[in-house]
């Protein structure tokens, strides 16, 4: 389930963009959220449907024909690529008209989930 950034969750969040490999420090994960929000970008939280907790975030910048995934980033347990390609999905259904694009670090997941995608629909 996406879930939309609220204040109250800011912890959640930083602690969950912590395990991203360039967000070790703190104070770098607290100037990406900061930046983030400041420049209009938006914040998901994912919990999968048999978990109770959030387990994944997301920081989407969203253009005119495009969403694109600046970060995303899981607790080390919730790596799955069912987890991944979930909060993809959902990110994807939340913006029907827009491709769905990454980053340097983000393409090569979104590249696989798109294949995944590809491959399932042609499967129906």
């Amino acid at each position: 389930m996406l879930t939309v950034y609220r204040k109250d969750y800011e912890k959640i969040v930083m602690g969950i963009l912590s395990f991203a490999p360039q967000l070790h420090d703190v104070e770098r994960v607290r100037a990406e959220m900061q930046w983030s929000l400041q420049s209009g970008q938006q914040i998901f939280l994912w919990q999968s449907e048999d978990e109770d907790h959030y387990t994944g975030v997301a920081i989407v910048e969203e253009g005119d024909n495009y969403v694109l995934i600046r970060w995303l980033s899981f607790t080390p347990s919730e790596r799955s690529g069912r987890n991944v390609y979930g909060m993809l999905t959902a990110i994807a259904q939340r913006f029907p008209r827009k491709r769905v694009m990454g980053t340097l670090n983000t393409q090569p997941l979104i590249t696989n989930w798109e294949k995944e995608t590809d491959e399932s629909r042609s499967n129906q």
